[in-house]
């Protein structure tokens, strides 16, 4: 059973007043990530892999559907499952 502070085990998980790990956009400063996206912009013109970066960034990855052959459900074949009893 999971303990209250998200563990297996009493006491388990993050620690109060813990801080998160330092994110790299806290050392920037504001005119500096202008900067940096004006430059992205005009690379993206001539860099196709920036502009699939840059687009990943705004809009986020493209789902990935997965399927079988011809687009169809997928199959599992050979599994065997083994069960000891006691």
């Amino acid at each position: 059973m999971a303990g209250k502070n998200g563990g297996a085990r009493p006491g388990a998980g993050r620690p109060k007043g813990s801080f998160n790990k330092p994110q790299l956009r806290e050392f920037f400063t504001e005119d500096e990530v202008k900067a940096l996206a004006e430059q992205l912009k005009e690379r993206a013109k001539t860099d196709s892999t920036i502009l699939k970066f840059l687009g990943e960034q705004i809009f986020g990855k493209p789902t990935q559907p997965i399927s079988g052959p011809d687009g169809g459900p997928i199959e599992i074949k050979g599994v065997t499952i083994a069960v000891r009893r006691k």
